[in-house]
């Protein structure tokens, strides 16, 4: 668990002195940082061979996909045109009844989607798996190795494991089979090769510079990998096919991953445990910004992922237990109560006083003050969401009632967690 360096604590202290008034600020300059060979080389000695060794993998595995425009648009600095849609690959149902993985319409999809698998095993964002990849597909060039974005590689996964289970009874199938299990098995080294030697993950790899080389909780990224791992590391149905060998760096990486969770953790003042960033600096470890309107702050939305997966643990450790507790007094401490906000009403440019409205958080708060922050395309950071644009206002979850879901399921796991400690 990280506590923050003096650096961000005097910047956190002289913020507050500036932004008495709430003016708008500018993201500082180091705001994010990819990882570079020439910040590899400034690493304690000890760190470095792992590091280089990884960096030299990313180089290689870049070698075997297409050339990678998007290299170029890598965010370095502010963005202007038009702003661009989530993409989300399609018809990819990992909640339908278990006998429907086994009807033609799933196999197919489960055949088309090992067609968008790139060279070094993940997929990129967008697919359309009701059909076969054509070269003209690969429109996003920054995400042509693959990505964790957006749900992406981890979801064609465990598609993967529910179609190849539900043919296990299937004959018929078994060519099939053979193959799913296989580009499977592509897509786990993926996660292998991808894994940091602190544990994080990149949201792109082979790293494609940016914000994209930082640990990504955004979106439940990191959340999502560690639950594949944990299920193949634990056998459970239709992950029996899984060699050993594989199986026992799952657990690994696994175990590895957890750890830099918890060491990503933040600290208050008074050093304990609160809440994460939804990027962390892969080398660092620090919380760092990503798009050009998502500023570095603590995070409620993501922390709330975290901690209902840390929940799931079934052998929680003392310090797993501590983040816990931690991120469960910090959602005490930010929540908001009689207020709410709707991002579409004519009225709704901020929070409207609402006797029965239920609990309320800021999805982002800065760092040292606990104050509610928002941002914008032009990389400036506001305290009052009614100052944004109508198209960001509209365009992102501001304020989140997701924490709510945690306090039944932290009653709960108080009384078996406690008895495993």
């Amino acid at each position: 668990m990280r506590t923050l360096p003096a650096r961000y604590l005097v910047f956190a202290a002289l913020a507050a002195t500036l932004c008495a008034k709430d003016a708008p600020r500018p993201w500082p300059a180091d705001a994010f940082r990819p990882v570079t060979a020439e910040r590899i080389a400034a690493l304690p000695a000890a760190d470095q061979p792992a590091w280089r060794a990884y960096w030299e993998k990313s180089l290689a595995q870049e070698k075997l996909l297409p050339s990678r425009k998007g290299r170029e648009l890598a965010p370095s600095r502010p963005l202007g045109g038009a702003p661009i849609p989530a993409i989300y690959s399609t018809k990819l149902n990992l909640k339908a009844p278990d006998a429907w993985y086994a009807s033609e319409e799933a196999r197919a999809l489960a055949d088309h989607l090992i067609t968008w698998q790139t060279p070094v095993g993940a997929w990129t964002k967008g697919g359309d798996y009701s059909r076969d990849f054509r070269p003209v597909d690969n429109e996003h060039d920054e995400y042509s190795g693959g990505t964790y974005d957006n749900d992406s590689t981890i979801t064609e996964l465990f598609f993967l494991t529910r179609v190849s289970h539900a043919a296990m009874a299937a004959p018929a199938a078994a060519p099939r089979l053979t193959t799913w299990r296989a580009s499977f098995l592509r897509g786990v080294t993926y996660i292998f090769n991808s894994q940091y030697p602190n544990g994080g993950w990149p949201q792109i790899y082979p790293l494609a510079g940016g914000y994209h080389d930082a640990i990504t909780y955004n979106d439940d990224a990191v959340v999502h990998i560690l639950e594949l791992l944990h299920a193949i590391g634990n056998g459970e149905p239709g992950l029996d096919f899984v060699p050993a060998e594989s199986v026992g760096q799952a657990r690994e990486r696994f175990r590895l991953g957890l750890r830099n969770v918890l060491a990503c953790q933040l600290r208050d003042a008074a050093g304990h445990p609160t809440t994460w960033g939804q990027q962390h600096d892969a080398l660092t470890l620090l919380p760092c910004a990503a798009r050009n309107f998502e500023p570095i702050g603590e995070c409620s939305r993501e922390s709330v992922e975290l901690v209902r997966f840390l929940m799931t643990l079934p052998q929680p450790d003392p310090d797993v237990a501590a983040a816990v507790h931690g991120a469960m007094a910090w959602f005490d401490r930010h929540v908001l109560h009689g207020v709410a906000w709707d991002r579409k009403s004519p009225a709704g440019t901020g929070l409207m006083a609402k006797a029965d409205a239920p609990p309320l958080w800021a999805r982002l708060y800065e760092i040292g003050t606990g104050k509610p922050i928002f941002g914008e395309r032009d990389r400036m950071i506001h305290y009052d969401v009614a100052e944004l644009s109508l198209e960001r206002r509209n365009g992102y979850s501001w304020y989140v009632t997701a924490p709510s879901e945690l306090y039944p399921l932290y009653a709960g796991w108080k009384l078996t967690a406690s008895a495993k400690l």
